[in-house]
C-alpha cells in the first residue's frame, strides 16, 4: 500500500497515519477506513467543485464520487470518534460558483444560475446512503477556479471560523495542482510581517470516474501547466493574502474589472482557450445551443434530452408514413 508525499510515491506507514501535507488515495482510504476514521480529527472537509451540474442535485459523476467518499468518511468518523462535546462531526464546505470554461446551468423555475457548490451540497444532504445533516453543510459561492477556491474559502470560512485542520478533496487528475495552490494560499500571512496562519492540510485524491481516458489526459495536461505556473511563478510573487487579492482583482479573468467588461462586450477568447476534450473534463453537457437542445454531452457520453428523443421519434414516424403513402399510391396506380 502506498501514499503520495508531494510528487513522490512512498511506502505507507504501518500506523496508517495521515500526515499533514500528504495526498491519500481513495482506494487506500476505503480499504482501511476504520483505521483512518478512528484517529482522524479535523475541523472541516472541503469538497471542490468541478464542472456544470446536470440538475440542481446532480453534480458531474466525478464530483459525485468526491461526495460519496466524503459521505463514507464522515459516517465512519461519527461511528468511531468522540469529542468532549459528543460525536465528532467536521463541517463540510462545498466549493465553487461555476467554472471559467463553460456557461453555468440555469435553473428553469427562476432563471437564475445554479452554483456548482449548491448541487454538491444538495447531493450530500440527500445522499442515498449517508446523508449529511444540513447544519454541517456550507457552500462557497464566489470562486470560479482553484485559486479562487482556496482564497475565498480561507477568507470567508476558515480564517473566520478558526478551522485549522482541513481535508481538501478532489479527483486524481486535479490533486497536484490543487495541493500546490492550497499549500500556497493557506501558508501566506495576511499582510507583510504578519504571523503564519498555521493550517494543517490533508489531501484526498478520488478516482477519476465518469470521464473518458482522452478527457482525463487533456485535463491532466492542463493541470500540469497550471501547477508549474503556481510553483514557479505565482507562489513566489504573491506572498501575502492581500497580494493574492490584488492578483485576483487585477489579473484574473473573473475578478478583474477591465477583463470582465471586455468579456461582457464579447471580446473574450473562451472558445480559443478551451478545447472540446478539456471542456468535457469540466462537465460539458451541451453539444449545441441551449439547455433544451436535442442532444447533450454529459460525463463524456452523448445522450438525448426528452425533447430531443420526442423530436427524433416524430422524424421517424414522418418518414414511415411518407414511405407508406408512396407505396399506397404506387400500388393504387398499378
Amino acid at each position: 500500500l502506498w501514499y503520495h508525499s508531494s510528487a513522490l510515491l512512498l511506502p505507507r506507514p504501518t500506523t496508517m497515519t495521515w500526515s499533514t501535507g500528504t495526498i491519500l488515495e481513495e482506494d487506500e482510504l476505503i480499504s482501511n477506513l476504520d483505521d483512518y476514521a478512528s484517529s482522524l480529527q479535523v475541523d472541516a472537509i472541503l469538497v471542490l467543485g468541478g464542472g456544470v451540474p446536470s440538475s440542481p442535485k446532480d453534480p458531474p459523476t466525478y464530483v459525485k464520487n468526491r461526495c460519496d467518499v466524503v459521505a463514507k468518511l464522515i459516517h465512519a468518523v461519527q461511528e468511531r470518534t468522540t469529542t468532549n462535546n459528543g460525536v465528532h462531526h467536521p463541517s463540510v464546505v462545498c466549493l465553487s460558483a461555476g467554472t471559467a470554461h463553460l456557461p453555468q446551468y440555469i435553473t428553469p423555475h427562476n432563471g437564475l444560475p445554479l452554483w456548482e457548490s449548491t448541487a454538491s451540497a444538495a447531493y450530500l444532504m440527500q445522499h442515498p446512503t449517508y446523508p449529511i445533516p444540513e447544519k454541517y453543510m456550507f457552500v462557497e459561492t464566489t470562486s470560479y477556479d482553484t485559486i479562487s477556491n482556496a482564497f475565498f474559502t480561507r477568507s470567508t470560512f476558515t480564517d473566520i471560523n478558526g478551522w485549522k485542520k482541513i481535508i481538501v478533496v478532489t479527483n486524481e487528475f486535479h490533486i497536484h495542482r490543487t495541493k500546490a495552490i492550497f499549500d500556497w494560499i493557506f501558508s501566506v500571512p495576511n499582510t507583510e510581517n504578519g504571523s503564519s496562519p498555521n493550517y494543517e492540510l490533508f489531501y484526498l485524491s478520488c478516482n477519476n470516474v465518469g470521464l473518458s481516458n482522452e478527457a482525463v489526459e487533456a485535463r491532466r495536461s492542463h493541470e500540469k501547466r497550471g501547477e508549474t505556473n503556481v510553483l514557479e511563478n505565482l507562489a513566489k510573487q504573491y506572498t501575502t493574502l492581500k497580494s493574492v487579492l490584488g492578483f485576483l482583482t487585477t489579473n484574473h479573468d473573473f475578478y478583474a474589472a477591465n477583463k470582465l467588461v471586455r468579456q461582457s462586450m464579447g471580446d473574450g477568447n473562451d472558445e480559443k482557450r478551451s478545447g472540446n476534450l478539456l471542456k468535457l473534463s469540466y462537465g460539458q453537457r451541451q453539444s449545441a445551443d441551449s439547455s433544451s437542445g436535442s442532444s447533450l454531452i454529459q460525463d463524456g457520453k452523448i445522450v438525448f434530452s426528452l425533447d430531443g428523443f420526442v423530436f427524433f421519434c416524430l422524424i421517424l414516424m414522418g418518414l414511415f408514413f411518407s414511405i407508406m403513402k408512396r407505396r399506397y399510391e404506387h400500388d393504387k396506380e398499378n
